[in-house]
């Protein structure tokens, strides 16, 4: 007589969810493009390789402390990156320049505004 150990039905389903996950990670090809950052008390300097991209195919993003820059579905090669910042970024001051293959950011930092009103003393 032999004794087969089986399974919970749920745990062969995680399992093969999991597998499933992975399997996509593996298959779907991972380019990080090697970048540089950089901050002082007004702005973040974010530069990164983009090799075989022209400016119409670069789409940069920015809400509130979350940038991301993304290539259009037309672009020869792919690039996706996102970055969240510690703090909110000014879309409006903010610049991006591509130059040589590299994308440089100079994200202009939105400092907190102080809505504290003066109480005048009697």
């Amino acid at each position: 007589m032999f004794f087969t150990p089986i399974a919970p039905a749920t745990y062969r389903t995680n399992a093969r969810l999991g597998l499933e996950r992975f399997l996509q990670e593996v298959a779907r090809p991972q380019h990080a493009p090697p970048t540089q950052f950089e901050q002082d008390e007004h702005q973040y300097r974010l530069s990164m390789d983009v090799p075989g991209v022209s400016r119409e195919h670069l789409v940069v993003q920015i809400e509130a402390q979350l940038v991301q820059i993304n290539t259009t579905a037309d672009a020869n090669r792919v690039y996706k990156a996102q970055f969240e910042l510690p703090m909110p970024v000014d879309a409006t001051t903010s610049s991006a320049k591509l130059e040589n293959g590299i994308l440089n950011l100079v994200l202009v930092k939105k400092l907190p505004q102080s809505k504290a009103q003066a109480l005048p003393v009697q």
